[in-house]
């Protein structure tokens, strides 16, 4: 009998403690998505966040209400309901690795009324779901090679499983991560291998095409503490930093990152840069707009970045407009903070869609004096991005070759007409491999350009540059 009254007893506060937690009639304080926090399952990277918002159930004057969220060791305090449902939720878990940790997000709401101080508590399981969208998977991982990429940018996180989707072209607060990014083992030099309509082609295969596997969003101290640490476990202690060019999303910049720091055998860490571009050749204005917005954001990222990784040598790259916020933030910088210019290895400045005269008399003199550090800028006169640029605004472009050709003194110009072979030729710094074997060159060798073999020095007027060899 007594055995039976203990079995009782056990269920009565086993009921209890599952009331206390899930039922929402006695509270003060409800979820909008009542399906989703009464749900057996967990919470995971997959659920929509949107439901977990609280609203007042109970008309009774409260004080002193505070909403403390904990995961991971790491706690979040709002003053009011307001501000919690402001809180970006997923993204904060992210950022702590929540979900792949497996811990339980805990979040407890407490205030006053008549009867004294309150409180609710609530306890979520978390998981995470795998994400990728491979299509058909029959392939072993043996057949591709995944390289970790690291990724800053200003773009809006898209609550999608299709990982290539997963930032949009919104503006946004500046988010940090790390972007697992697999390459085919017969990747040829030069190629972002994708999907194509004529090969039959309608999803990604990792033995095939260029893929992004995995996406993490880390803490901005987490985000340099393990770039610094996968830096210093290189041998050559160093980084480079790609910022990407008009009409590019986020996946392609993340792509072009692995496959440049593939292509060129890299030893250190490959980061990229990328800010709210359209992603469409359409909409040239409002990258425009979005890249002079987004210099600012560079600027930050770019100090913490050199201060923070700890490299000894860093490369600096640029491609197209994304040299408008790159050169911008370097010069603003190193006015404010010279001794950064310390651990700059190298500037390469590719295509870049700037007024060539604004390049020539401002940009260009302020970085080579400000820097002094080696500049190198790659241009052509068959590139016709550049081309329908320079008809827009009525002037050539710095990346223009030809009659246009930028010769500046501090800066090594490459002429690299001719041997593009993209849709646009727009491209060429990374889809052609004379370009990449000569900035492996400048990685590798530091040579500069009038030692290195694939360069022929030419002269116009008293000046001199340099083209590729074909």
């Amino acid at each position: 009998m007594k055995q039976k009254q203990v079995i009782f007893f056990a269920v009565i506060l086993l009921l209890a403690i599952v009331n206390f937690g899930f039922a929402q009639n006695d509270y003060a304080y409800s979820w909008n998505n009542t399906e989703l926090v009464s749900s057996v399952e967990c919470l995971s990277n997959n659920s929509n966040f949107e439901g977990l918002k609280l609203s007042k159930t109970i008309e009774e004057d409260h004080s002193d209400v505070k909403v403390y969220v904990e995961v991971n060791f790491k706690n979040k305090i709002f003053e009011r309901i307001e501000d919690f449902n402001q809180f970006d939720l997923e993204f904060w878990l992210l950022s702590n690795r929540a979900f792949k940790t497996g811990v339980d997000l805990k979040i407890t709401i407490a205030y006053s009324n008549n009867s004294g101080d309150q409180e609710q508590f609530y306890t979520f399981c978390l998981k995470y779901v795998e994400s990728v969208v491979r299509g058909e998977e029959t392939t072993e991982k043996g057949e591709y090679v995944t390289l970790p990429v690291y990724f800053a940018t200003d773009r809006n996180k898209v609550d999608t499983k299709n990982l290539n989707g997963a930032f949009g072209v919104k503006r946004s607060d500046l988010k940090y991560g790390i972007c697992e990014v697999s390459i085919p083992l017969d990747h040829d030099l030069g190629k972002i291998e994708s999907p194509s309509i004529w090969k039959l082609e309608f999803s990604e295969d990792p033995s095939k095409h260029i893929m992004i596997q995995d996406i993490d969003l880390l803490e901005k101290d987490k985000f340099f503490i393990s770039l610094s640490n996968g830096i210093k476990n290189s041998n050559s202690k160093s980084t480079f930093l790609f910022v990407h060019g008009y009409n590019t999303s986020f996946s392609e910049a993340a792509k072009r990152t692995a496959q440049i720091s593939h292509d060129l055998l890299f030893d250190g860490e490959p980061v990229f840069y990328s800010w709210p571009s359209q992603a469409s050749m359409f909409k040239y204005p409002k990258d425009e707009a979005n890249i002079e917005w987004a210099r600012y954001n560079i600027k930050n990222f770019l100090e913490d970045y050199i201060t923070k990784s700890e490299a000894e040598d860093i490369y600096l790259v640029a491609h197209s407009m994304g040299n408008r916020g790159l050169t911008k933030a370097i010069v603003e910088l190193m006015t404010e903070n010279p001794h950064l210019r310390k651990n700059i290895k190298e500037i390469i400045l590719a295509a870049p869609d700037i007024d060539a005269d604004v390049f020539k008399n401002d940009i260009a003199p302020k970085m080579a004096s400000k820097v002094q550090k080696p500049i190198t800028l790659y241009v052509s006169s068959d590139d016709l991005a550049l081309k329908a640029s320079k008809i827009l605004h009525g002037n050539p472009r710095a990346g223009d070759a030809g009659d246009s050709l930028v010769i500046v003194k501090g800066v090594e110009t490459i002429d690299a007409s001719g041997i593009d072979t993209s849709f646009l030729r727009h491209s060429y710094f990374a889809d052609t491999n004379t370009i990449i074997s000569d900035i492996f060159d400048i990685i590798k060798s530091g040579k500069r350009a009038f030692n290195r073999e694939r360069l022929k020095l030419m002269k116009l007027s008293d000046e001199i540059y340099w083209r590729v060899k074909h």
